[in-house]
């Protein structure tokens, strides 16, 4: 076997650097982004590692990471929320100041209201609060532009009738 050249050596570090950074900057997104779909902390935290994890092996033919790992970690989630029958619960994660409690709960309200949403509409939502467009999540669940408006249409209609209820 031979050893690896200083060009090889020095382009899997580059790639090693560019993971590195998209991990850092995704992770957390992509598991608020699983929590919208329906998943609970230790669901979500647990399908993102899994998901990097396999981005990781696969980063030098992965063209669109971001893309990949939203659709990946979707999926993953779709075939974990359909094959369990039991729902764990966990603890809130420990919160080190007033900015994270309110931030925390701003979100865990958000979560609910998406929550009472049919599966569907809460997906469809989850997705274009991570600045997808209808064509962009079209194409990454298999249906067409207009389906994935309509959804919107009804999710929007739904939070919007339920917060003027509250008032």
């Amino acid at each position: 076997m031979s050893e690896p050249t200083t060009s090889h050596v020095g382009a899997k570090h580059a790639a090693d650097t560019a993971f590195s950074d998209f991990y850092r900057a995704t992770t957390r997104q992509l598991v608020a982004f699983l929590l919208l779909q329906g998943a609970d902390l230790p669901l979500a935290a647990d399908l993102a590692q899994e998901t990097m994890t396999t981005l990781y092996r696969r980063w030098a033919e992965v063209s669109q990471p971001r893309a990949w790992a939203y659709r990946t970690a979707s999926r993953a989630l779709g075939r974990a929320l359909f094959s369990s029958r039991e729902t764990p619960t966990a603890d809130p994660p420990l919160l080190r100041a007033t900015a994270d409690v309110e931030h925390w709960h701003q979100t865990q309200e958000v979560v609910a209201e998406l929550a009472r949403l049919p599966p569907r509409q809460r997906q469809v939502m989850a997705w274009t609060l991570y600045d997808h467009t209808p064509a962009e999540i079209a194409a990454e669940l298999g249906m067409t532009p207009e389906a994935v408006r309509a959804n919107l249409y009804q999710a929007r209609k739904a939070l919007i009738a339920r917060r003027e209820g509250d008032r």
